[in-house]
């Protein structure tokens, strides 16, 4: 059975990586830092031992008051020394010595746990304290300020008023999901500075709730990335959800119109980590999402030696009167094209147009593509719908050719492309089966196209 203990220990740094050691053997550890603290948290938290820092006892009269107070007088305590001495005292213990601080107090018969206070702010490195034992500490404190946190990703920020957390903040994160983001850290840097109360509140839950469910959510969370993706893998929604469908399913088949890493989509949605990952579990199962191996990554659209004889296709298929860069023309369904946006746009010297895609359903420039020194290729998408057919004209009039991603007549493209006289492939043809996600098979696909135009 796990025994509940007080850690006494003035200095920051120390108290947190004495703390994770004892709860690796299975201790309750609650913590306090000065005497104040210790005492307080002692009489309301009942523990059933105290571990005393050598350090805290020789700087004050710690052992009085604990003697003094009737509830307190009979406690175990312990004081955590260097070397333990025969003739102690009090019973002493070698700080050093984790396995013997436990047996111990797993030897001792049992009791109960409690709250802490600092009186200065304090700064350290998160690989000595967690963020959890940060915010215990100053929770039992009731402080009032801001805990920042600066990680190898970013810095974040988490406010408290009389102990209480507030408001958290990390990176583009806020409220629960940002204080469940800098629970698992443990890498970085923090400082605590008093200050005034935090005028906005995201955060409505109590603080004791809010640790012990993030710690829950941190460990479901870690188990479940796992099985969902890995960090070169990007996702694609590949059918609509469910009229009856939850918001966490909804907005995850929205964003993953074109593929995002897990990465990208757990920070492009408010919902918490957790439940995102468990929605996209469910997805992913039911064939709804599917997984893009290293959709991440970016691609050569061609070796050196090949990419000048692209550039001299190019230059050669440029139409005359047409001012601007040699056009390919991808023309598919408005959300097939949305996925190849993403997939253009990983290809290596692609530059992508800084104005989002266009709401309605016109033709629009997915990615230029630098070839060599001042030859570029538009890649140029073309959504299929022939209601819109008027406004494809001057999109087709620079096109050295017209790329049909989708199996089936469109009379509409035929005809507009009929009068303008640019040739039509399909990509069924010219590679069989085409992943229109997969950025290796969009850069295959652009030199066969271009080959396929030069050779007529």
């Amino acid at each position: 059975m796990s025994r509940a203990v007080l850690l006494v220990e003035p200095d920051v740094d120390a108290l947190g990586a004495l703390a994770s050691k004892l709860r690796s053997r299975g201790l309750s550890v609650a913590l306090a830092d000065d005497v104040e603290g210790a005492l307080d948290r002692a009489r309301h938290g009942r523990p059933e031992a105290l571990l005393l820092s050598e350090a805290i006892v020789q700087s004050s009269d710690i052992l009085v008051r604990l003697a003094n107070e009737k509830d307190l007088a009979g406690l175990p305590r312990f004081i955590l020394v260097e070397v333990a001495s025969a003739d102690a005292g009090s019973e002493q213990l070698p700080r050093g010595d984790v396995d013997a601080i436990a047996k111990r107090l797993y030897a001792l018969p049992t009791k109960s746990a409690a709250v802490v206070a600092d009186r200065g702010d304090f700064r350290g490195d998160l690989q000595q304290v967690s963020v959890v034992d940060l915010l215990q500490l100053l929770s039992m404190n009731r402080r009032t300020g801001a805990l920042s946190i600066t990680t190898p990703l970013g810095a974040g920020e988490v406010r408290l008023t009389d102990g209480e957390i507030v408001d958290a903040v990390y990176r583009r994160l806020e409220g629960e999901k940002a204080l469940y983001r800098l629970l698992g850290e443990s890498e970085g840097s923090f400082a605590f500075a008093s200050g005034s109360p935090s005028p906005m509140r995201r955060v409505q839950v109590a603080t004791n709730l809010l640790l012990m469910e993030g710690m829950r959510q941190l460990d479901e969370t870690r188990r479940l990335r796992e099985t969902v993706a890995t960090g070169d893998d990007a996702l694609l929604a590949i059918a609509s959800p469910r009229a009856d469908a939850a918001d966490v399913v909804v907005r995850i088949s929205e964003i993953l119109t074109a593929p995002r890493t897990l990465d990208e989509l757990l920070d492009d949605l408010p919902f918490a980590d957790l439940e995102v990952l468990e929605a996209l579990g469910e997805m992913l199962g039911d064939g709804s999402v599917r997984r893009i191996a290293k959709g991440a990554v970016r691609v050569e659209v061609a070796d050196a030696e090949r990419m000048t004889v692209l550039a001299a296709q190019v230059k050669r298929l440029r139409r005359g009167g047409f001012l601007g860069p040699t056009r390919l023309v991808l023309a598919a369904s408005p959300r097939r094209l949305a996925t190849l946006v993403h997939a253009v746009g990983r290809i290596a010297d692609a530059v992508v147009p800084a104005e989002s895609v266009p709401a309605a359903p016109v033709p629009h420039l997915l990615a230029t593509l630098r070839l060599t020194e001042g030859v570029e290729l538009d890649v140029v998408g073309l959504p299929v719908l022939d209601q819109y057919c008027p406004l494809w004209a001057l999109t087709l009039q620079g096109g050295a050719a017209v790329v049909r991603m989708e199996a089936g007549e469109s009379k509409g493209l035929e005809e507009a492309c009929s009068i303008i006289g640019i040739p039509i492939l399909d990509a069924g043809v010219l590679l069989g089966e085409v992943d229109e996600a997969d950025p290796a098979q969009m850069a295959l696909l652009i030199r066969t196209a271009l080959d396929a135009v030069a050779g007529r």
